[in-house]
């Protein structure tokens, strides 16, 4: 009888070890090893002999490829769309992740009802949910077509993919991949040898045919259970849900697209009847009424292509703690901390007893460095308890030498400003945007306290 070997597989990154230990030496996280058996290798290294005797046709230079023209398909959902590209690529597999609750499932029924209408029929695989339960969902959505979608609820993966085989999909959608598995392995469903499996089961099941296949990931900010982050590699599109689930707003985010450009967003509304795109997201982040409150600045972020205004609100308050408190919401708190400690060295303003908080309102992110001086300068209105100018919008980069330096896409970022009345421009001295009225340029942080504040 053959002994049974067991790894210790990181359930973070998918590194696998002979010993179990308390930290992953890839990722270096804590306690995400777990215990898994062993498995085969199922497929032999050809022989020298069959190494020779293979097909020329598979050797080819660059230039005898070919070029294979495939028209993308149109989801109906016209932001969507302009996200991945232009429409769905024929065989590509696309990657659905984010954290439980946040409109997974609510946003693939939508989307499989609007390809309904094309493209039929449509397949979905269900491992967490009952049939029930998706019926009622659809009834909720007011998805009229469900006739079209073939449904399987169903966690055994090669049964599904059998049980549908006949139907001739068009489209697959998998929800989600941290609950089905196939019997050719021996590892429970969530593992990390589960989910690289199936993934590869369904990327082969997909590109055979030429069906996009979409796969639905969960992911936990503690990295407890193993999430689509070692699925990057397999999958052509991996589209991430991010928002707060207390707030009815969802950004849908591009990071990585073998058809088209990463980094664009897409922002969505959960109503009753489900997610409902945003067309001009600006309009709900913040209003054309705006607080004269101090520490309250419209900053311009660059998301992808598109620029989107955000309200950035800042509290600076004296500190009775030996250490100031730093809180943060919708950016990076290294971030914050850099941005004092240039005001603090360049400006004139202490923060060593005073504690900051600092967040971006409607879920956004700062991810960019367009937002350093609009934060910078509502730090010190904050501090000075002085409101900064509803009209004057900065956009900027701080250097540790307290320099503004220019952003990407800055006509971009204005125009979007004039749209919501905002007349004056505080930018950097090296930016190319022409000399005209409402735009001042600067060259340190030190001249722009000392231009807003007089």
């Amino acid at each position: 009888m053959a002994k049974v070997r067991s790894v210790f597989i990181c359930q973070n990154c998918g590194q696998s070890f002979a010993k179990w230990q308390g930290q992953c030496s890839g990722c270096e996280e804590w306690n995400t090893l777990v215990e898994e058996v062993a498995q085969p290798a199922k497929r032999k290294t050809p022989s020298a002999g069959s190494m020779f005797s293979a097909s020329h046709s598979m050797i080819q230079t660059l230039d005898e490829v070919e070029l294979e023209k495939t028209s993308r398909w149109t989801s109906g959902i016209d932001i969507f769309d302009e996200l991945i590209g232009g429409g769905l690529v024929p065989g590509g597999v696309t990657l659905i992740g984010g954290e439980p609750g946040v409109g997974k499932s609510t946003f693939m029924l939508q989307l499989a009802s609007r390809l309904g209408v094309h493209i039929k029929p449509l397949a979905y695989i269900s491992g967490e949910e009952s049939a029930t339960q998706i019926k009622l969902r659809a009834e909720r959505l007011r998805i009229g077509n469900g006739s079209d979608i073939v449904l399987v609820a169903e966690q055994n993966l090669d049964a599904a993919l059998q049980s549908i085989i006949s139907y001739l999909p068009r489209l697959l959608v998998v929800d989600s991949i941290q609950t089905v598995f196939t019997p050719q392995l021996d590892a429970t469903p969530g593992s990390v040898s589960q989910i690289r499996e199936c993934a590869a089961i369904l990327t082969k099941f997909g590109k055979d045919r030429g069906m996009p296949v979409f796969i639905i990931g969960h992911v936990t900010k503690d990295g407890a259970i193993a999430g689509p982050k070692i699925l990057e590699h397999i999958v052509d599109t991996v589209l991430y849900f991010e928002g707060e689930l207390s707030s009815n707003f969802r950004i849908l985010r591009v990071f990585k697209n073998r058809f088209g450009a990463t980094g664009e967003v897409a922002v969505f509304q959960m109503t009753d009847k489900g997610l409902s795109p945003v067309l001009n997201p600006s309009d709900l982040f913040i209003s054309r009424n705006r607080s004269d409150a101090p520490g309250v600045v419209v900053v311009p972020l660059l998301q992808g292509s598109r620029c989107i205004l955000a309200e950035l609100q800042t509290l600076v308050t004296q500190s009775f703690l030996a250490m100031p408190r730093r809180v943060v919401s919708g950016l990076d708190a290294n971030r914050l901390n850099l941005v004092i400690a240039v005001i603090e060295k360049h400006g004139g303003i202490k923060f060593y007893n005073r504690d900051v908080f600092a967040n971006v309102a409607g879920g956004l992110k700062l991810s960019e460095p367009g937002g350093d001086l609009g934060l910078a300068l509502a730090l010190a209105a904050s501090a000075n308890d002085r409101p900064l100018p509803a009209d004057l919008m900065f956009a900027g980069e701080l250097t540790l030498a307290g320099e503004i330096r220019p952003v990407a896409q800055l006509s971009r970022r204005i125009s979007e400003g004039k749209r919501f009345g905002f007349k004056r421009f505080l930018i950097s001295s090296g930016s190319d945007i022409a000399a005209e009225p409402g735009i001042s340029k600067l060259a340190s942080l030190r001249e722009a306290l000392a231009f807003v504040f007089k």
